[in-house]
């Protein structure tokens, strides 16, 4: 058939917009599961997740969502019309992440009625509404008895949010709330997941952590810390600024914003304020130092430092400490902190009065709340916002949507940590600090705070297998170092089997095949410990069925089943997929390049959905052409014949073929540097100068070869010149060495070759220790023996020197570069 220009050019955009049409058509229905009900509204299917429709009414764009922002993919045209399944108060969204624009009088929404809405998404009417939005899921686990972990996805008027929950019931047994420092000092800042893997050890097995207060540039944290009742770190945000939370001798958190009153006296008399604990030292202060800061003071020489050893009492509220005075230590700073040491520095005035102090004193040091509710507390680190205070939703003036990280008190004394992600739009957007304030009091919160926030939230919770993972995704895409972090922990033993977990978790297998799978199931408690199973394992299926020697044959048809080990009254499940077809196949090795009646061992690997599938070998077909051989379980056996051909394997709908070479050389030719050379390029270490270039002054064979000029005078350490492939040359077959002619230098450096095999694994290959000849020579490095087959030539040529008093200069050139198999 003809076309002429104008008609062919309207065929083309005519096919386009059929494309576009069936892209979004087929984005639609493919990102959304079809309900189990089907439900018809104006001449048209429902489907899972729609909430109404729109009708292109003048010409509008459609954009598609990616990394956060808008990307233009056409212009929609009238009449035409989509499924609805969000809408910001801007964007109606179309699915899979494509976007038309709110525009009065260029799109007509409808919604259908809400008795075909329940229908379609039942779970939108049986599950509860938040002040931020419609709960679009939630899935809760009690970790152990007093606590539970859940994860919300929440459809706010901004989009998705996804929320973390930790709860904890105040005197569960063996529950304990506890902080943590980073790498155990004030100066420096660590992962919330690093803080509670060091705190998890046996009988302090951590449930829970997320990241505490706010933290300054040289990493301590803003206002008060206290540790197993022991202050870590006083208050530096003014009263009417800050909020801690805090966990009293009792067991009971609290919430307030605590300030402490310290003061110290020597030989009982002639008392001095101390500022501040693990502080700065500002203007005319007087700090107290313990090993808690850092590993030493960090102060300047302009003051005073005295040194207590035999100390007695804890560092708290309502709390004496003594100390017998070490050392008084005058105009030097920067005193190095010991374990069971305190050291008071003053600069100033402060300084003055701690002068007066002698070897020998008696120093006293008292400290009290100027709340007595929190005399004594046990622990305690700060926040920034009270959210809900006294029961009543705090608001805000102070913008801003981010991701953040709360924790209440219910009305019951109970305790949860929230936290919320966000600059992630596909997943979660977060929230202001009006909208947490609310989402607090939704779940509870009789007094709630904020932890810091923003890429500091972060949220890790203990696995089945007793590991500590960050459940969440931190914005800044990975958990952000932080100060400190609030840890929730088991205090006992677990010797009881909650269940058992199987390794692996998840595989997929051909149909029909009989397999040993290796499978292993452990016992596991409710804290991830394992402990030996009492009785023995049987093996279930829902998809197969296991023998009595514990293989395991596949259903012959396909389906998504489980595999369930169990022991007495207890059991664990893994996913087992039984597949008819593969996505694609994939051998090892790529090429075939052997001699006559010589064997060549082959690997096949078959993908489905990203995965391997488990398939007999017996469940493939081959297929060898020109008679130069045949396979026989999994190898390939070449025949007594010579010629080139090609071997296809197939198993399902997909097949692979590569090429076979029957009849190999002695040697094969890499580059011998005439027309068809290769691409080179120079690289090197520690010298001064280095080239690579085809030259045609001194040739072995042909037209040209290969020019290497080095300098490495005055260079220091191993210098070397270097000879890069710009794709590496894969060698054909199994080859024993490389050899080349090389024209010497007689200057004495070391000549090699670099090899990479199929397990990423190099190799360096020996030419010559030293290249003592002027002229052609003809040298050869063996392949080892153990390299992973096939192997690929990145560096021919590494010339090196590594005798700091042979640093010279020279040129060498290379020609026919070749593999060698005999």
């Amino acid at each position: 058939m003809k076309l002429v220009k104008g008609a062919f050019v309207m065929f083309r955009k005519w096919l386009a917009s059929l494309f576009f049409a069936a892209l979004l058509v087929g984005a639609l229905s493919v990102s959304n599961v079809q309900a189990a009900t089907t439900v018809y509204w104006e001449g048209e299917k429902l489907v899972k997740g729609q909430i109404g429709k729109i009708e292109i009414v003048k010409p509008i764009n459609l954009w598609k969502k990616a990394n956060g922002t808008l990307q233009f993919v056409r212009v929609l045209k009238p009449k035409e019309h989509y499924r609805v399944y969000s809408y910001d108060g801007k964007q109606y969204g179309l699915g899979s992440n494509l976007y038309v624009t709110n525009m009065k009088g260029y799109v007509l929404y409808k919604t259908p009625p809400q008795e075909k809405l329940k229908l379609v998404n039942p779970e939108w009417y049986s599950i509860k509404k938040l002040s931020l939005g419609h709960v679009m899921s939630e899935s809760s686990t009690v970790m152990v008895p007093g606590v539970e972990k859940s994860e919300l996805e929440i459809n706010s008027a901004r989009g998705k949010q996804h929320v973390y929950k930790l709860e904890i019931k105040t005197g569960a047994t063996n529950i304990g709330v506890e902080t943590a420092l980073s790498n155990e000092q004030v100066l420096g800042i660590e992962p919330v997941l690093q803080q509670a893997n060091r705190a998890n050890v046996d009988g302090h097995f951590v449930l829970g952590a997320v990241n505490g207060d706010y933290f300054k540039d040289n990493g301590s944290p803003t206002d008060l810390m206290v540790h197993n009742g022991e202050i870590i770190i006083t208050n530096t945000t003014p009263v009417d600024e800050r909020v801690i939370f805090g966990i009293d001798t009792n067991g009971k958190p609290l919430i307030g914003n605590p300030d402490v009153t310290m003061e110290m006296t020597i030989n009982g008399t002639n008392s001095h304020i101390i500022h501040s604990i693990n502080k700065r030292r500002d203007a005319n202060h007087l700090v107290l130092y313990t090993p808690y800061f850092a590993a030493s003071t960090q102060t300047n020489s302009l003051g005073t430092e005295v040194v207590l050893t035999n100390v007695q009492g804890k560092l708290n509220g309502n709390g004496i400490v003594t100390g017998t005075v070490k050392e008084v230590i005058v105009g030097v700073g920067n005193e190095p902190l010991l374990p069971g040491e305190i050291v008071l520095s003053g600069h100033g005035e402060a300084s003055s009065y701690l002068q007066q102090a002698k070897v020998g004193d008696t120093v006293q040091i008292s400290l009290q709340y100027d709340q007595p509710a929190w005399n004594g507390v046990k622990e305690a680190l700060g926040g920034r916002y009270y959210l809900v205070k006294h029961g009543v939703v705090q608001s805000f003036a102070i913008a801003g949507v981010h991701p953040r990280t709360a924790i209440g008190i219910d009305q019951n004394g109970n305790i949860f940590t929230v936290v919320v992600d966000g600059r992630n739009p596909d997943y979660s957007n977060g929230v202001t600090l009006n909208e947490l304030a609310k989402l607090m009091k939704d779940f509870g919160a009789v007094e709630a705070m904020t932890l810091d926030g923003g890429g500091s939230s972060t949220f890790v919770v203990r696995q089945k297998d007793g590991t500590l993972v960050v459940a969440n995704k931190p914005s800044d895409g990975f958990a952000r170092p932080v100060a400190n972090a609030l840890l929730v922990v088991y205090k006992g033993q677990a010797t009881e089997v909650k269940q058992l977990v199987i390794t692996p978790q998840d595989i997929t297998v051909w149909a029909g095949g009989t397999y040993s799978l290796g499978l292993t199931a452990k016992g596991v408690t409710m804290l991830g410990t394992t402990v030996p199973l009492q009785q023995p394992l049987t093996w279930t299926s829902n998809a197969g069925m296991f023998l009595q020697d514990g293989s395991f044959v596949a259903a012959k048809r396909p389906i998504d089943g489980t595999i369930t080990a169990s022991s007495g009254n207890v059991s664990g499940t893994m996913n087992v997929h039984v597949v008819t077809d593969v996505d694609k196949l994939v051998v090892q090795p790529k090429e075939i390049y052997v001699r006559e009646n010589s064997e060549q061992p082959l690997t096949v690997e078959a993908v489905y959905k990203g995965k391997k599938v488990i398939v007999n070998e017996s469940a493939f077909s081959y297929t060898v052409s020109n008679g130069l051989g045949k396979v026989e379980n999994g190898v390939f056996r070449a025949s007594n014949k010579k010629g080139a051909g090609t071997l296809t394997i197939r198993l399902g709908s997909q097949t692979v073929t590569i090429s076979i070479t029957v009849g190999v050389p002695d040697t094969l030719l890499l580059d011998d540097f005439e027309k068809s050379s290769l691409s080179w390029f120079t690289s090197g270490a520690n010298y001064t100068f280095a080239n690579v270039l085809l030259t045609k002054e001194v040739v072995k064979n042909g037209k040209q070869a290969l020019q290497i000029d080095y300098d490495f005078s005055g260079k220091t350490g191993v210098s070397g010149v270097y000879v890069v492939a710009q794709t590496s040359i894969p060698l054909k077959g199994h080859p024993t060495k490389i050899g080349m002619w090389v024209y010497g230098d007689a200057k004495g450096h070391w000549l090699r070759a670099q090899v990479k095999d199929n397990s990423g694994k190099r190799y360096w290959l020996d030419f010559s220790k030293s290249v003592d000849w002027t002229g052609w020579k003809y040298v050869t490095a063996d392949i080892p023996a153990n390299v992973e087959w096939p192997v690929a030539l990145e560096m021919p040529i590494r010339y090196m020197e590594v005798n700091e008093t042979n640093k010279n200069a020279g040129t060498i050139y290379i020609d026919d570069i070749q593999v060698i198999y005999n």
